[in-house]
């Protein structure tokens, strides 16, 4: 049975929602011509379809997407779309052609990061800063068709526990990735949330990135910026960090969990956590404009807040990075590295290659 309007009732909503659903093919259809995707865990998929209403407030009837820029300047960041499903990975991947084809990728300027690692870490000698995320982008001609989509779609469903996939997009533009990094989750219960920064390839020994001196520095820095954030919301309990293998990276992942003493809104949420140190700056003061410095091209969505909101007010939130944003001109990659008054200028550009190829490699582009 598929999930279609009228919605649930809130006090029925998650149970509803969480239920696998089956589209039709012509459903897929107009989902691949203009939809959403948020992965609500490994095995379920929340995906829509049809025109949205763009507006600066969620709806309480309605699951709704928030989609912001990555500086949230979009006065209205919610999507609510009038068709939708709770699908699993798998399934949605039978109703999908497996078809083949390759881009081709103009790789990122590295004399221009070469220019912005000098510029940061001047800043970083002055004391102005303590960290900073410079992105860069890969281009590629065209926009992202209907049958790449398609293509990309399928290859997110095979991918391993600990990526989520996420995305939007209409007949113009639109975004679409898997990321690893939670901004937070809010069962109305608990908020969950994560500090993740430090990058080695996956085959790196684990004490060879636990032990490292400027990766623990950086997953340092994010880690007590983001307990900081949400300490204000009752007492914080940090997990172990430990090292997090996805696909042919790894990273430096810590967990933390608070019982708030009050309701917390979603977007009060985004405005506290985001930027996190992993995408932006430390300290985060004046933000906006350091990070108008140190990227040479605008984000768009890249590293910007992504989530979905439920009738009951469950909600989840990740940070839009390893995938793909399109318009009709062009299809870029954007990746990002933390640059710290330790880091090296090779290994730095290494790691945008390695996180750049691992991206393309996760949506079959």
């Amino acid at each position: 049975m598929m999930l279609d309007v009228p919605f649930p009732s809130a006090n029925a909503a998650s149970a509803l929602w969480l239920r696998r659903s089956a589209p039709s093919r012509e459903n897929i259809r107009d989902f691949l011509r203009c939809g959403a995707l948020f992965a609500w865990s490994d095995d379920r998929w929340i995906i829509t379809w049809g025109a949205p209403e763009k507006s600066s407030e969620p709806r309480a009837d309605h699951p709704c997407f928030y989609a912001p820029d990555f500086l949230l300047k979009d006065p209205k960041p919610w999507r609510i779309y009038p068709h939708a499903a709770a699908v699993s990975p798998d399934g949605l991947a039978q109703q999908l052609a497996a078809a083949t084809g390759s881009r081709i990728w103009r790789t990122f300027d590295a004399g221009a990061f070469a220019a912005t690692f000098r510029m940061v870490q001047d800043a970083l000698r002055r004391g102005e800063l303590r960290k900073a995320v410079p992105a860069v982008f890969e281009h590629s001609e065209g926009a992202l068709t209907e049958t790449e989509r398609e293509r990309a779609l399928r290859a997110l469903a095979n991918l391993p526990s600990g990526l989520m996939p996420y995305g939007c997009w209409d007949e113009k533009s639109g975004f679409l990735g898997a990321s690893p990094e939670l901004l937070f989750e809010n069962d109305g219960v608990e908020i969950h949330t994560m500090a993740v920064a430090g990058t080695a390839r996956a085959g790196t020994a684990p004490d060879e990135i636990l032990d490292d001196p400027k990766e623990r520095e950086e997953h340092a820095l994010v880690l007590d910026h983001v307990s900081a954030q949400i300490a204000p919301l009752g007492s914080v309990t940090r997990g172990a960090t430990r090292l997090w293998r996805i696909g042919i990276l790894s990273h430096l992942r810590t967990d933390l969990r608070v019982t708030p003493d009050r309701a917390v809104a979603f977007e009060d949420l985004v405005r506290s956590l985001h930027p996190t140190p992993a995408v932006g700056v430390a300290p985060r003061k004046d933000w906006r404009e350091w990070m108008g410095r140190i990227d040479r091209e605008h984000r768009g969505n890249f590293a910007a807040p992504f989530g979905l909101l439920l009738p009951d007010g469950t909600s989840r939130c990740l940070v839009a990075i390893r995938g793909v944003q399109w318009n009709e001109r062009t299809t870029r990659c954007g990746a990002g590295c933390g640059l710290l008054a330790g880091s090296d200028l090779g290994r730095e550009t290494a790691e945008l290659r390695l996180k750049l190829a691992a991206t393309r490699g996760n949506l079959g582009l």
